[in-house]
């Protein structure tokens, strides 16, 4: 037998014995963040299993084969959970991790700017330090679900003095706030899967500081953060930006 053969038999006696239809979506995705099948290759402290990023695969497919429901789609697990793993402070796996895999909170991407899509270098929006926080301005462009958001992932300049791959910082912005206005971008089947999204001195608690100094190699195989989206998986691992805490 082999280690994914052993991975698949666990996962389906876990599936036979604990996956129940009767059960609310809390109460299921409760149990499958405690269990750490809905993120298998995350370390076990936090909501995972530790298992191989190729273990991920196969525990899809039980899931699939038990008609269970998985852990949540999306920016979270694809991206934001990944994301603080990687880089985030210890205080920010326990207030984001384990709510994140339950679907307690939702996420949007909060990168692109009307003038810095690929570039993402030159983006505008400014954080300054206020008090014990931050107060960031500017605009964002193709946020997908922020509507419906209660986080973004927000990169923002916070040192104009340096060149423009240094000086930006990786924050987790609070979306419920007067300083955060989403609004819709109509598509031409009448749907807003995206959204543009404005920030009037919206406020960044000191806290939500995932990395403070982003810089990156233009030469490297990954030359943009916006590249850690495509290359996001659910192995918990994501693409290596150069950053700098």
């Amino acid at each position: 037998m082999t280690d994914l053969d052993e991975v698949r038999a666990q996962v389906a006696a876990w599936l036979a014995e604990a996956w129940d239809p009767g059960l609310s979506l809390a109460q299921w995705r409760a149990r499958l963040a405690d269990s750490g099948w809905g993120c298998p290759a995350w370390p076990r402290e936090w909501c995972g299993r530790g298992l191989p990023a190729a273990a991920a695969g196969v525990v899809a497919q039980e899931f699939a084969r038990a008609g269970a429901v998985a852990a949540p789609e999306g920016v979270g697990m694809n991206l934001a959970g990944p994301t603080i793993l990687e880089h985030g402070s210890d205080e920010l796996k326990r207030r984001f991790l384990r709510s994140t895999v339950t679907g307690e909170i939702s996420w949007c991407q909060l990168f692109s700017e009307p003038g810095a899509g690929s570039d993402l270098a030159g983006l505008q929006a400014r954080a300054e330090r206020d008090g014990d926080g931050f107060a960031v301005s500017g605009q964002k462009v193709w946020n997908t679900s922020a509507y419906h958001a209660d986080f973004g992932l927000l990169l923002a300049r916070t040192d104009w003095d340096v060149p423009k791959h240094r000086g930006i910082t990786y924050f987790i912005l609070p979306m419920r706030q007067p300083g955060v206005e989403v609004r819709p971008l109509r598509q031409m089947n009448g749907h807003a899967s995206f959204n543009e999204v404005f920030l009037d001195r919206a406020r960044v608690p000191a806290g939500n500081v995932i990395s403070l100094t982003i810089s990156w190699r233009t030469s490297g195989s990954v030359s943009r953060p916006a590249a850690m989206a495509r290359s996001m998986t659910r192995s918990g691992r994501p693409a290596r930006c150069g950053y700098q805490r």
